[in-house]
């Protein structure tokens, strides 16, 4: 189960909008943490991944996947379920990783790969080997949102830092930037004021850096299995026995 925005997803994002901002060349964006990765020369930028605190309470959005299907084992490890009618009210996506459940289907019987089934009618592998007589099978899932600010360190360095940093912070705060990261499910919100912070090499030299905190906004589901139920049935129960028989009862009438 993985978010639906990874932190490469963010990262690409962010690296885009700096290169085009800034003008860099390529090899000039550099994302942090990488070890023996040599600094790049003059001016460049190199951001780090902060803090994700959350914006709002979970966003629950569920999706029953209702269809008729079969599964015959392939050897001892694996099966093939053939799918041969998809329920109209289908708005799932069977695919690699779904799970699937049904009447005489093994626990954690999951969708390992595709045959000539691409969500719909076809062939799938699952895992475990077990066989299924045709029936109604079933892959729900509920995707679970979690509305998140996603904060950035960006480190601006070079003799040209402190109007590298300005135009940064002048442009995350702008139409200019909603429109560089529309389409990637990140979204710009603002900048901190940028602050100076030189730093010494390894031969006691101080070099020009500038740093600036920059927040984004993104919404990842995490997709998870969900059993639904078709039909509901009520069983009454008379409830209208008299008092006497009641266990270690007492009745107080006032």
């Amino acid at each position: 189960m993985t978010p639906s925005i990874s932190q490469d997803g963010v990262n690409v994002a962010l690296g885009n909008f700096l290169k085009a901002a800034l003008g860099l060349a390529d090899g000039k964006i550099v994302v942090g943490q990488s070890n023996r990765v040599a600094s790049p020369e003059g001016d460049f930028v190199v951001f780090w991944p902060l803090r994700r605190p959350r914006l709002a309470t979970n966003l629950d959005t569920s999706a029953d996947g209702a269809f008729t299907g079969s599964i015959a084992p392939i050897n001892a490890n694996t099966a093939t379920m053939t799918i041969t009618a998809v329920d109209p009210d289908f708005t799932g996506q069977l695919k690699v990783g779904s799970k699937v459940f049904g009447v005489g289907v093994a626990a954690d019987t999951t969708v390992t790969a595709l045959g000539t089934g691409s969500g719909g009618i076809g062939t799938y592998v699952v895992t475990p080997s077990q066989t299924v007589a045709s029936g109604t099978l079933s892959a729900g899932t509920v995707d679970i949102a979690q509305s998140t600010d996603v904060v950035m360190q960006i480190d601006v360095h070079g003799p040209n830092s402190g109007d590298n940093v300005q135009t940064i912070s002048t442009l995350f705060r702008d139409q200019y930037a909603v429109d560089r990261f529309a389409g990637t499910g990140v979204s710009p919100l603002y900048a901190e004021d940028p602050r100076q912070m030189p730093f010494s090499t390894a031969a006691h030299q101080f070099e020009d850096r500038w740093m600036i905190d920059v927040h984004m906004q993104i919404t990842p589901a995490v997709s998870v299995p969900q059993q639904f139920a078709d039909t509901l049935e009520l069983d009454l129960v008379d409830v209208e026995t008299p008092a006497a028989s009641w266990p270690n009862s007492t009745i107080t009438v006032p």
